[in-house]
């Protein structure tokens, strides 16, 4: 298919950071370019942790680290095992995150702001409050969206909906969600001074902290994550919940689990007295490449959350890097299908193989399958208490002979819920898996 006269050389649908990314790659390079987002304004919609890590976004904001709103750097970094009555976490904390800043904080509702806006700088056409309806084909080949009856034209459409690719998916270009393509995500942003964020996570200045949980202390086989950031007069607190293990729990409610996070002994002193100012659910990606859908085809491509770009290793979520990488790339390869007045399938194939020299697929390749690692028993229900058992042996003084530490590390692993042999193929799959 060559170029006709169409509308627009590309829209881009959704005003998240791989679309408003992309947008603004194809503006800069004078595409004429259509951004549609439904949310008004963009990111008041958007449900995420909230840490931007590394520096893709350079490649359209050369200035981005004096420009965009960030709240705070991180530097102190944490990783925590929740039972009942105990917190086992592993903390990092180092001044050479300061020196060379690799994660901020952020609000998507300021970001995606800003991202958008900066599109429209660029020269884009930013259009909020609008929802898609569907695709616009001819002879199977995509070449605009409707929108309440009109047909507005594009040479190609990039398609960077988030999480719930509903365009994409009544089109046909993927296949509907599965439970393992996705998890519930609830977040709360909880106002608290800024004095009162440096004293309780012992931080001065723009220093931030992300913490991500296990919550091992849930009944009934529930299986779910909490994260909390620091922003610069805020938090943001939230869960991610596995939806086999909530649908096969059957009468357990996603917010009870919100609620108890938040109260647990070690979580609630850090959000006490904190005025909730949003609160928000949603589907947060979760297959990795398991999940991904055909990236591109004949006048498409797929970016970002739609196409399944995240990452979580229990220790670090990530999303927003590879969104902002996957929006380049779909704007780079639009541009060369400019250029050459070409959009079909194979016109637009160097996308894919541009995702595969980027760190976006070569890090879910490599970590292929890491999600079942994630919601495993031996994270969720072994691991939090094997943990709480050694280390309460260790440090518990009550009068009694002391024992070695072999000794102890021995029977806090057979006081666990596995099998020895079980436990011993577990830890070895989930070592080659991360």
């Amino acid at each position: 298919m060559s170029g006709g006269m169409s509308d627009f050389d590309v829209i881009v649908v959704g005003a998240g950071p791989a679309g408003s990314s992309a947008a603004i790659k194809l503006a800069s390079s004078g595409s004429n370019v259509l951004l549609v987002e439904r949310a008004d304004p963009p990111g008041s919609k958007a449900v995420s942790g909230g840490i931007l890590w590394g520096k893709e976004l350079e490649k359209v904001v050369p200035d981005w680290e004096k420009v965009t709103p960030l709240e705070r750097f991180i530097e102190y970094k944490s990783t925590a095992f929740l039972t009942e009555e105990s917190k086992v976490s592993v903390d990092f904390r180092t001044k050479k995150f300061e020196k060379s800043k690799t994660g901020y904080s952020v609000l998507r509702a300021k970001l995606d702001q800003f991202l958008a806006q900066k599109a429209k700088a660029a020269g884009a056409t930013l259009v909020t409050g609008i929802t898609v309806d569907s695709l616009s084909m001819k002879d199977g080949i995509v070449n605009g969206v409707v929108q309440d009856g009109e047909t507005v034209t594009a040479n190609t459409v990039i398609l960077a909906e988030g999480t719930n690719p509903r365009v994409a998916i009544e089109a046909g270009l993927r296949k509907p969600l599965s439970d393992l393509d996705s998890a519930i995500g609830i977040k709360e942003v909880v106002k608290l001074s800024e004095n009162t964020i440096n004293e309780r996570f012992n931080l001065k200045g723009n220093a931030g902290y992300a913490g991500e949980f296990v919550l091992g202390f849930l009944e009934g086989g529930v299986r779910a994550g909490g994260f909390m950031y620091t922003n610069k007069d805020s938090l943001s607190v939230g869960v991610v919940i596995s939806l086999p293990h909530l649908r096969e729990n059957g009468k357990t409610y996603a917010y009870d689990i919100m609620e108890k996070f938040m109260q647990h002994p070690y979580v609630s002193p850090l959000v006490e007295g904190g005025q909730v100012q949003e609160y928000s659910a949603h589907l947060v990606s979760e297959g990795g490449v398991n999940s991904m859908p055909d990236l591109y085809g004949d006048g498409y491509m797929i970016a970002g959350d739609s196409a399944g770009f995240t990452f979580s290793n229990g220790m670090v979520i990530q999303g927003m890097n590879y969104a902002i990488a996957s929006g380049v790339l779909a704007a780079e390869t639009a541009i060369e299908a400019i250029k050459k007045k070409e959009f079909t399938r194979g016109a637009l194939s160097s996308y894919q193989s541009k995702l595969e020299r980027s760190q976006v697929l070569m890090d879910l390749r490599k970590f292929r399958g890491i999600d079942r690692l994630v919601w495993s028993r031996l994270v969720h229900e072994t691991a939090p208490e094997m943990l709480e058992n050694i280390l309460f042996g260790i440090f518990y003084e009550d009068g009694s002979p002391k024992k070695h530490l072999a000794n102890t590390i021995l029977q806090g692993i057979s006081g666990s819920n596995m099998k020895k042999s079980e436990l011993i193929m577990e830890t070895y799959r989930m070592l080659r898996r991360m």
